[in-house]
């Protein structure tokens, strides 16, 4: 590859101007070339708010004329399978919004695509990129918990429905918050304990609250949009067709289990939401971090000293844009593999059918 990354981005919404295209400016080997949006006058507004000189409502011709090594995906869930393939088609390496798709069955076709395309499908699974997920997994493979046989995670708002886009439209989204944010708690649990393999799902999802017209006033960094939304889509709760609550069991191949629960709105305390990992020697809490042992015949809580992140809103997808770069340019291992990704799709998908069918799932 050439010393600098052509980097093309797909979607001009709240993440690809918040998040990606930031990220993607302070990386100092890549360029941003062009914008596709198949609203050509918000692929035009966001190319002028980051001075990027190539805009399209054309993909085909995005990639045909300006030949970019990586195309960054940010559409919504659905459209991933469609963009992601037709970039790899086109010859450039992906790099995919979480959730890669809005279904295992489409996820495994991205990833068949890149093999046979012979380039690289990356998948945005930026929880990983925290310091204190990096460190807590560090004690994990490092022993200090012994056997893990229960974990679990939880990503709760009081109110924090995405009302900027179609979020809560099936269509467009595939699922709710199990599929929004779900997704990042899941990914990092699994990551962080070894990524055993989902073997089988008990979910229950329910839609209590966000399809009603509370009249509440609430704030866009609530539902994940911290700097706000350039061009935000009118909100009506009456297309909310989504779960606002989702919870569920998982059993992994080596007899451990998963507790997780993911929801946009809940009656619960602002900042509800814990990951909880249990040993036969130690446990670990991951927010603080906070390794939970036995010392010398008293209980002890040992609190890590993880060096904080600068206050730079979705830092996490600087530091994943920044080793994405190293990559591509063959200075280090993807930490975000095809396996790791399937797993927690399986996971995913298992819960939504057993909430469906009302019982356990095998997945195996």
């Amino acid at each position: 590859m050439d010393a600098r990354i052509k980097v093309a981005v797909v979607g001009a919404g709240m993440i690809a101007n918040a998040g990606q295209i930031p990220a993607w400016q302070d990386v100092d080997e890549a360029e941003i070339v062009g914008v596709y949006n198949h609203h050509l006058g918000r692929a035009r507004d966001t190319a002028a708010r980051y001075g990027i000189a190539g805009v399209y409502d054309d993909l085909a011709r995005m990639l045909d004329e300006l030949q970019p090594n990586l195309v960054v995906v940010c559409t919504p869930n659905v459209s991933h399978r469609q963009y992601t393939i037709e970039a790899l088609q086109a010859g450039a390496h992906v790099l995919c919004e979480k959730p890669v798709a809005a279904s295992y069955e489409d996820a495994v076709a991205m990833y068949d695509a890149a093999e046979t395309a012979e380039r690289m499908l990356y998948v945005g699974q930026t929880g990983r990129f925290s310091g204190a997920v990096m460190a807590a997994k560090a004690l994990v493979d490092a022993g200090e918990l012994g056997e893990v046989y229960y974990a679990e995670t939880a990503s709760l708002r009081r109110r924090g429905v995405p009302t900027w886009g179609r979020f809560h439209v099936r269509s467009a989204s595939g699922g709710g918050p199990l599929l929004d944010i779900g997704v990042h708690a899941l990914d990092a649990l699994l990551w962080i304990i070894g990524n055993p393999r989902v073997v089988a799902a008990s979910g229950a999802t329910y839609t209590k609250l966000a399809d009603q017209e509370e009249g509440l006033v609430t704030s866009l960094a609530e539902s994940g949009a911290p700097v706000g939304v350039h061009d935000p889509r009118p909100y009506d709760p009456k297309e909310f067709d989504v779960e606002d609550l989702a919870a569920g069991m998982l059993r992994l191949e080596n007899g451990a289990t998963i507790g997780i629960k993911a929801s946009w709105a809940a009656n619960v305390p602002d900042g509800t939401g814990e990951t909880l990992v249990l040993g036969t020697r130690g446990g670990l809490r991951l927010h603080p971090l906070t390794l939970i042992r036995n010392l010398a015949g008293y209980q002890v809580d040992i609190t890590p000293k993880v060096p904080p992140a600068p206050d730079i809103p979705f830092y996490g997808h600087w530091r994943q844009a920044a080793h994405v770069a190293r990559v591509l340019q063959g200075q280090e291992p993807p930490l975000v593999m095809r396996d790791q990704v399937l797993n927690v799709m399986r996971a995913l998908d298992g819960l939504y059918r057993s909430a469906e069918r009302g019982h356990e799932v095998r997945l195996d």
